[in-house]
């Protein structure tokens, strides 16, 4: 999976467009008091935090991330928010979940899931951890979504297609129903979570999607700085003119490991 600053991370989550995407999570999720809950993938642990939160103090939240700053950041928000006895944070990885059989009432992964190359493994490992009856959240999202707006198309054309090849699946929400079903899951709902920004500015996604773009691009995919700095001028400077828009589309679903059998 690729990983990315712990600072430039917290700083995208916090934005307005991903509060309100943890909040529909967490609708769909609908935790109660009590429950005992695993986030995938859990970053800066702003979602564990909140659902830690909603189990209440008779429930307990565990975190997970392949990154080991991530994990920290993580636990020190949740000492912070006097949720440390009802928190739980670990190095792990979606393929490997090293907890027992049905020992849990939910999981979410929000893009996490377009990170991992052994999907089936990963959805197998999610449906033994949960107990029968126990949800699973998903949200990943459909890159052929993106509109962003600019001025040199060839260029921006260039960037984004160095920026989608850091996805397994950059398209997984068309894959995810049937995987579901093959892993055991039944299927119960799917809905649209779409961001629209008419403006870059940091308390947007786009507004600070576009230095992890131009960060990314220029290290990992052999395109230069000055190319990756251009871009990110070039999108930021529609602002200037009345044109910056972006949109981006993300699927969440809900799945459930049935009552009986498997």
């Amino acid at each position: 999976m690729t990983t990315f600053s712990a600072p430039l991370l917290e700083r995208t989550y916090s934005t307005a467009d991903v509060v309100e995407q943890r909040a529909r999570v967490r609708a769909k999720v609908a935790p109660k008091p009590g429950e005992h809950g695993l986030d995938i993938g859990c970053g800066p642990g702003l979602l564990v935090s909140e659902l830690a939160r909603d189990v209440g103090p008779t429930g307990r939240m565990v975190g997970i991330d392949q990154s080991p700053d991530m994990v920290a950041m993580s636990g020190e928000r949740a000492r912070r928010a006097a949720l440390a006895g009802r928190t739980e944070f670990a190095v792990g990885d979606a393929v490997e979940l090293h907890f027992p059989e049905q020992n849990f009432d939910f999981l979410t992964a929000v893009q996490v899931y377009e990170y991992v190359a052994d999907l089936p493994r990963a959805l197998g490992e999610a449906y033994r951890v949960l107990k029968p009856g126990g949800r699973l959240v998903v949200m990943d999202s459909d890159w052929d979504s993106c509109v962003w707006q600019a001025d040199d198309g060839d260029r921006h054309a260039r960037v984004l297609r160095a920026w989608e090849a850091h996805f397994v699946h950059p398209h997984l929400p068309a894959l995810l129903p049937r995987l579901l079903g093959q892993a055991g899951f039944a299927f119960k709902s799917l809905s649209v979570v779409p961001m629209v920004n008419l403006h870059p500015d940091d308390t947007t996604y786009s507004g600070s999607l576009i230095d992890v773009v131009a960060r990314f691009v220029s290290r990992k995919s052999g395109i230069s700085e000055d190319v990756a700095q251009a871009w990110a001028d070039d999108v930021r400077g529609q602002d200037l003119h009345g044109r910056y828009f972006f949109s981006l589309s993300r699927f969440l679903f809900l799945a459930e490991r049935p009552m009986t059998g498997g």
